[in-house]
């Protein structure tokens, strides 16, 4: 009877002790996932903080809706596998999602560059999410306040109408990355970044389901992002030595996006 009461006793503790481990590691993957599309912490913010002089010199226009003032830092390769820390010193300054260099205008705040709208690298602007189509235009040096969907240069960018087409939206990015010339203006998913100019994006992150796996749970990104279709206006209001950018911008107009449509597998094959 001994025996037995012993014997029930170490099957229920290695019981416990199997679901304990499981627990503990799906905990240290969901705090993996987690990480990834975290908010930054006051303490990186204020290490990206713009200059106290710039929110001063541009306090009335940050006092109107949707307006920000952003730095970015520059792209020395620090986020360019989520799967792999970089622990150079540089890659240590700036350790929030994204490095610093990539920013989601629809979260308002700094993300992994797959799910940016804006990637600020090799001194140029880019739009290179993950199902995003993004479009900048250089409309030249306008007055940001001056700005609205109806200015000049605006027109095509405003009227595109998504493509929810996966096949004929991979044609349209192709199109993009070389630069689609519409009126006089160059339309494309990136432009070098100049100063005394004025910039406007539209970037469309399509819904939909894009998978990712990590030690073995897979999950659909697109879970931890807001997809939307915005457009917003910014400029550059100071370079510095260190290649970083801070840029002052506003946000025109923002709807849901469509959800973009792939073929499964199987139809695929049948082709």
């Amino acid at each position: 009877m001994k025996k037995c009461f012993l014997l029930l006793l170490l099957c229920l503790l290695t019981s416990f002790n199997t679901k304990a481990q499981i627990f503990s590691r799906q905990a240290s993957v969901y705090q993996s996932i987690n990480s990834l599309y975290r908010k930054p912490t006051k303490d990186e913010l204020k290490k990206i903080a713009p200059s106290p002089e710039l929110f001063e010199k541009y306090a009335e226009f940050l006092r109107q809706p949707k307006t920000g003032l952003t730095k970015l830092a520059a792209d020395v390769g620090c986020a360019e596998n989520t799967k792999v820390v970089v622990v150079t010193d540089e890659c240590l300054k700036y350790t929030m999602p994204g490095a610093g260099f990539s920013y989601s205008f629809r979260t308002d705040s700094y993300r992994i560059p797959r799910l940016a709208d804006l990637i600020f690298t090799d001194n140029s602007f880019q739009a290179a999410g993950i199902f995003l189509h993004g479009i900048f235009v250089n409309i030249g040096d306008v007055p940001l306040d001056k700005v609205t969907p109806q200015t000049n240069g605006l027109e095509f960018l405003v009227n595109f109408q998504p493509e929810v087409d996966y096949g004929k939206a991979k044609e349209i990015d192709r199109q993009l990355s070389e630069g689609i010339k519409k009126n006089g203006f160059l339309y494309r998913r990136g432009l070098y970044a100049v100063e005394n100019t004025t910039f406007v994006l539209r970037s469309i992150a399509y819904r939909g389901k894009y998978f990712q796996a990590i030690r073995g749970l897979t999950y659909n990104e697109f879970a931890f992002d807001k997809r939307k279709d915005i457009i917003v206006a910014f400029r550059i209001v100071q370079k510095q030595a260190d290649e970083s950018v801070t840029i002052l911008w506003k946000e025109l107009a923002r709807k849901d996006a469509p959800t973009i449509k792939k073929k499964d597998r199987a139809a695929e094959n049948k082709e």
